[in-house]
């Protein structure tokens, strides 16, 4: 390969990644960084490294679950670089909740499963705000089968009033011919009780009046384990 060659690969690479973060993602971990780009984690390091010097990145450290992470955050430069130049969302030192991250990464694992599946138009929920969307999803994509899937990632249970409230919104949406189906994925061992969750839903409340729930309002409801999604979950 020659010198021209290798600075092509690499800079591509690095387009892969300020992409994925100008889409919507915003921030991510070294390792995610090193699976966008395909590469092993010194090279993900390097390029990082390279990228906050020119401005395109910057990051700080978390203590997350008992470890210290090292985000690395798209600026209002890197935006540029990506070519995107509509309002997006960018990293602010400082502003990154700690106990978010994880679901935040979480978001990410799913998405590149997802698209490795042949999953398509991938649109993280920071994107989704103040589109007049009565439920904001984690994210929303097309399945390999052309339906489009709203994605919620699950790590704890809500209430039930929450659940209704939320079963509501989505009905609502999927009526509107938003979403074909939701999918809710969740840690190993959760989605069975997160479905018994929602079974437990009777009835909800649609525009001030009660809509007794039948199956035809809760097929559209899916539930996995993150670990078996997408394999799992074929819209």
């Amino acid at each position: 390969m020659t010198v021209i060659e290798r600075n092509a690969r690499r800079d591509a690479k690095r387009q892969l990644l300020l992409k994925f973060l100008a889409s919507g993602e915003v921030y991510t971990s070294t390792h995610l960084a090193a699976q966008v780009m395909s590469v092993s984690r010194a090279v993900a390091v390097s390029t990082l490294q390279s990228l906050q010097k020119q401005g395109a990145l910057k990051t700080e450290a978390h203590l997350c679950d008992g470890r210290r992470l090292q985000l690395w955050g798209v600026t209002p430069h890197g935006l540029a670089l990506s070519d995107v130049f509509e309002d997006r969302p960018f990293f602010e030192l400082g502003r990154t909740n700690s106990n978010y991250i994880p679901h935040h990464l979480d978001t990410q694992k799913v998405r590149l499963a997802a698209e490795d599946a042949g999953w398509a138009d991938w649109i993280p929920g920071k994107v989704l705000y103040g589109t007049g969307l009565k439920k904001v999803p984690d994210a929303q994509a097309t399945s390999p089968n052309g339906k489009s899937v709203a994605i919620e990632i699950e790590r704890h249970i809500k209430t039930p009033k929450r659940y209704a409230e939320i079963i509501a919104a989505y009905l609502q949406e999927i009526k509107a011919g938003k979403w074909g189906e939701v999918h809710y994925l969740t840690p190993p061992g959760l989605e069975a009780r997160l479905e018994k969750a929602f079974a437990a839903v009777r009835a909800v409340t649609v525009a001030g009046g009660k809509v007794a729930l039948a199956d035809k309002h809760r097929a559209p409801f899916k539930f996995f384990s993150i670990d078996s999604w997408p394999k799992g979950g074929e819209a």
